[in-house]
């Protein structure tokens, strides 16, 4: 394998701090990795625009720079962010890793610095242990970037581990964030830190425009702000991959996606296994579906108990030696946004890694197939990008058991066949052609019934409609028809719509 650590920084206009922060972990990741390729992308467009113009250097974005790796004909590639936080840059930086991923043998992303909690701890000690001597017996406050990604609750948690270490009054303001240095003034009042020397650093990569003018600066700065508040600010103008500690806790993350990219899987290893296990008719379920349930040392759940997990009570009708082996429940949150998803699915991962990491067979349950809008794809994908192997094993569709239940098909001759999540407006759908199937929309139900009639009251289109509650269960519903269907509940329900003599259909489904 020919190996390649990309550095991707979001870049500074200002040289000095360039070369003592982003060149000098470069300058040690080349000396840790002397056989490797070492290449670096700037993120920020307007970062990379100013080094070609008044630098003439030909900065490349992430996106450029896999691109260059391609070229030269790396098959391994560990993508090293610097970034603070996981927030907006970050996970851009990640959508150019996927769109890159399949042309390379086995790429990696090391974590951005403020990722775990150890990681917490460890960069309150860095930071503290570095500035204690400047701030004394003063109030020490950084500045963050900041962010309206949910990654902006970094800097709140970053503030209290900071607390928590030095026992000492320490505050983090950002610039863009929801914590201003307005609200930093009023808590330090609230603490009687009033009229008195305060120690001002950035808590960025570099120093350099946020520290030098709004840090810093003589005017609309947080430096001014604190002057006019009667405060005498002193600023560190050092940026925190300056201090070795610091860049210790970067390269620890990078050490370890560079041990995921040099691990070679074999049969002794921990394996991943989506495994669905149908719509609700434990006699659905297939000899494989059951064999790698029986292999598995650890049953993974997405709900908070056995009991509330449709899964796993029906994987346990078909196996009742289910309830012998350990069960891992992990809830997934049901939100949509996207910081805040990114932030739980890492956190879950991290549980199932651990189990991975001593050799376990673990397999993770879902309700029909883990490859039509499971949660299970989250950890899918993770565990195959940290160099695990992961499967899945195919369970029976929940639209075909409904289609089935109701003797009708789903798509005959030429006519198309339409998946749908439920976040769709089912207006939206109605000029698809074929059969639609909504997926998982029993909250949406109401909506739906309320666009067909619509529909149909202003079009005069007519429809034939058909739905399953509960396909397979002891408590399956079956309905037929608009009026019928104002009677169906639960989240399990799947509903069949056919245009009269032009065939469109929707399900609506678990």
């Amino acid at each position: 394998m020919k190996k390649a650590i990309l550095i991707v920084s979001f870049g500074t206009t200002y040289t000095e701090t360039r070369i003592k922060n982003i060149t000098a972990i470069k300058n040690q990741v080349s000396m840790f990795y002397p056989d490797t390729i070492i290449e670096e992308a700037v993120s920020s467009r307007i970062v990379r625009n100013h080094m070609k113009q008044d630098e003439h250097i030909d900065a490349k974005s992430p996106l450029e720079a896999l691109m260059s790796l391609k070229e030269q004909g790396v098959t391994g590639v560990v993508v090293f962010p610097t970034h603070v936080i996981d927030g907006i840059e970050n996970n851009q930086m990640k959508n150019a890793v996927e769109q890159c991923r399949t042309f390379f043998e086995k790429i990696v992303t090391a974590d951005a610095l403020l990722s775990n909690v150890d990681d917490y701890t460890d960069v309150s000690k860095a930071l503290w242990e570095s500035l204690k001597e400047i701030a004394g017996d003063s109030p020490l406050i950084f500045m963050g970037h900041g962010t309206e990604h949910s990654a902006d609750e970094s800097y709140m948690i970053i503030e209290q581990a900071l607390r928590a270490y030095a026992r000492h009054p320490v505050y983090i303001a950002t610039v863009e964030g929801k914590r201003t240095i307005q609200d930093v003034i009023r808590q330090m009042k609230d603490e009687g830190i009033v009229n008195t020397r305060v120690v001002l650093a950035p808590f960025m990569l570099v120093a350099g425009d946020h520290a030098n003018n709004d840090m810093a600066g003589e005017s609309d700065s947080f430096a001014s702000i604190l002057k006019e508040e009667g405060y005498a600010p002193e600023c560190v103008l050092k940026g925190i991959g300056e201090y070795p500690a610091v860049r210790q806790v970067y390269l620890s993350h990078l050490q370890k996606a560079v041990t995921q990219l040099e691990y070679i899987p074999d049969e002794q290893s921990g394996i991943l296994y989506g495994i669905g296990v149908g719509t609700g008719n434990p006699k659905q379920m297939t000899l494989q579906e059951l064999e790698v349930i029986r292999e598995c040392d650890l049953i993974v759940i997405p709900a908070v108990s056995k009991e509330e997990c449709y899964a796993y009570r029906i994987a346990e009708q078909a196996y009742h030696e289910i309830s012998e082996k350990p069960v891992l429940c992990m809830p997934f949150p049901m939100i949509k946004d996207e910081g805040k998803l990114e932030i739980s699915h890492n956190k879950i991962y991290e549980n199932i890694e651990g189990y991975l990491s001593k050799g376990q067979k673990v397999g993770m349950l879902t309700i029909g197939d883990p490859s039509i809008y499971s949660t299970y794809m989250y950890m899918h994908k993770r565990a195959e990008a940290n160099g695990w192997r992961a499967q899945i094993i195919s369970g029976v569709p929940s639209f075909c058991s409904v289609a089935a239940r109701l003797g009708i098909s789903l798509g005959e001759k030429n006519e198309e066949i339409h998946i749908i999540p439920s976040a769709y407006k089912p207006e939206d759908t109605f000029s698809y052609d074929g059969t639609c199937v909504y997926m998982k929309s029993g909250k949406g139900l109401k909506a739906l019934i309320s666009a067909l009639r619509l529909r149909q009251e202003t079009t005069g289109e007519s429809y034939e409609i058909n739905a399953v509650s509960n396909c397979g269960m002891d408590n399956e519903k079956i309905y037929h028809g608009l009026d019928e269907l104002e009677e169906a509940q639960g989240y399990l329900t799947t509903v069949i719509v056919k245009k009269k003599n032009n065939c469109i259909s929707s399900n609506n489904m678990e």
